[in-house]
């Protein structure tokens, strides 16, 4: 009997984020039809712990700031000892990666496209565009996890359409529609959501490119607005990143400390979406965040900036409102129209978790890649010997 086929995703950092856990879903949702293996380029963090199967293979290159040439070969040896059928990379952190998976043996390669950062939100920079034409020979597929995207890399950066595939996030909506129950107990959020009180969530991690130093301007105008606003709204924003020292002195600079509150990396997100009542999104830049689709799934309305994919997800006025990015006062606007009319946060609720139910679920991303991965395999018989057979791995391995 041949073995499973091999599939090595290989991400800068495993990390939270809704990229990871997209890469994660994709290995504990197909790991009966593939084995799969993780190289992190430059380490792991809390997300490492959310692969099912412990046997899993980790492998971290250590890679330094910069131009870290000795990541190269370390990464090729690493290729060479795994023997992949497939690799499949993420995100700009990990582009560079084809050249050496080829070199390695890997003839399959998948880059996925899960959005840009907040150096180059509309994915202008010259360098980076080149890079991504110039990589072609080496990559079977692109993969664009958004309509924006995968426009974009069609027609801006010119890679050919028949190397682009759409694959749409997808999460377990089931995970979150059997918490949202208005009017029950929300034991995850007693210190905020007390009787009377209206809780706007933001769920993403704490990065310049979400913008939380934006939403807490809107939040302040949104407050001032009436008097009645200062008693009864708080804000929770869940989520860990670089960016928690800006966003702490900016709570303390508008005096907000008694309403917003920093919640950090939450495992009890079904929770706490459950016991909020709005979600806002104040994104500069976005592929289709998970996170927008996890407040649908759990009945609520979004507030979010019409950025990258958001707007495939979330349908102006039935689900949620868009707003533009950077611009605080248009949020706090958006906010309001809900914390004004309960009938409207409810029905705009009812329709979101719909949505995501019929067109955002896991298991039609998952098929989506596994179709992906099987037309790439086909005809190739596997290089790996037996599925029990142990990998060996080159560099700091966790299991």
């Amino acid at each position: 009997m041949s073995a499973r086929p091999l599939i090595v995703h290989v991400l800068h950092r495993l990390d939270t984020g809704g990229m990871e856990q997209i890469a994660i879903s994709v290995i504990n949702g197909t790991r009966d039809k593939y084995r799969h293996a993780v190289v992190c380029l430059a380490g792991f963090g809390a997300m490492r712990s959310r692969i099912a199967d412990p046997d899993v293979p980790c492998v971290s290159l250590g890679r330094r700031p910069g131009k870290d040439w000795g990541c190269y070969p370390r990464l090729w040896v690493t290729l060479r000892r795994l023997k992949p059928d497939l690799v499949q990379t993420y995100n700009l952190g990990a582009l560079d990666v084809a050249p050496i998976a080829w070199l390695a043996g890997a003839r399959r390669v998948v880059h996925a496209e899960h959005g840009r950062d907040v150096a180059d939100p509309k994915g202008r920079n010259r360098k980076y565009r080149l890079m991504r034409r110039w990589l072609q020979p080496f990559i079977a597929r692109f993969v664009a996890v958004s309509g924006d995207l995968e426009t974009w890399l069609r027609d801006d950066i010119g890679i050919a359409p028949a190397k682009v595939a759409c694959i749409r996030n997808g999460i377990d909506a089931d995970r979150y529609t059997s918490m949202a129950r208005p009017g029950q107990p929300r034991p995850a959020l007693d210190a905020l959501a007390q009787p009377g009180t209206l809780l706007i969530v933001n769920v993403a991690r704490l990065d310049a490119v979400k913008d939380q130093v934006g939403l807490l301007a809107a939040f302040r105008m949104l407050r001032d607005a009436d008097p009645e606003f200062a008693a009864r709204l708080r804000l929770a924003i869940v989520g860990e990143g670089i960016e928690r020292p800006r966003i702490e002195a900016e709570i303390t600079r508008r005096q907000l400390d008694d309403c917003v509150k920093l919640l950090g990396n939450r495992d009890d997100v079904p929770a706490i979406l459950a016991g909020s009542d709005l979600f806002v999104l104040s994104s500069v830049a976005e592929g289709i965040p998970l996170t927008v689709l996890e407040g649908m799934a759990a009945g609520l309305p979004v507030v979010a900036t019409r950025v990258g994919g958001v707007g495939e997800v979330v349908v102006d006025g039935a689900t949620g409102t868009l707003v533009a990015p950077s611009d605080p006062a248009a949020l706090a606007s958006a906010l309001r129209t809900y914390v004004d009319d309960k009938a409207l946060r409810l029905e705009h609720g009812r329709a979101g978790r719909e949505r995501v139910e019929k067109h955002f679920s896991l298991p039609v991303m998952l098929l989506a890649y596994s179709s992906l991965y099987d037309g790439l395999l086909a005809g190739y018989p596997s290089r790996a010997r037996r599925a029990r057979e142990p990998v060996e791995l080159a560099g700091r391995a966790e299991r």
